[in-house]
């Protein structure tokens, strides 16, 4: 278990609640695209111009949030120091 403080709590939480609403945007458009369009326009749309990597690197980053929240200790401080944008991450963007 690692100790985080409320407010990088509540920015992981905020980025996480982005993340979530990029990918539920995609798959509604994926939605309309699938009713509306060829299978080779939707296709061309999915794989080829990358909508499905970027819906999946979008997945992967909410997934690392959860479990970072899901094995933190939440510090209540009155007023405790918050990490920087980047600080403590390493350069593939998961924690040390």
């Amino acid at each position: 278990m690692r100790t985080i403080s409320q407010y990088d709590a509540k920015r992981y939480k905020d980025e996480l609640e982005g993340l979530r609403e990029e990918m539920t945007r995609i798959l509604v458009e994926m939605e309309q695209r699938h009713s509306s369009s060829s299978r080779e326009a939707f296709s061309q749309w999915w794989e080829e111009e990358g909508t499905m990597r970027h819906y999946f690197d979008l997945k992967g980053q909410a997934e690392r949030i959860e479990r970072i929240l899901m094995s933190s200790v939440i510090e209540e401080e009155a007023y405790p120091r918050m990490r920087g944008p980047h600080e403590g991450l390493t350069r593939n963007g998961y924690d040390k």
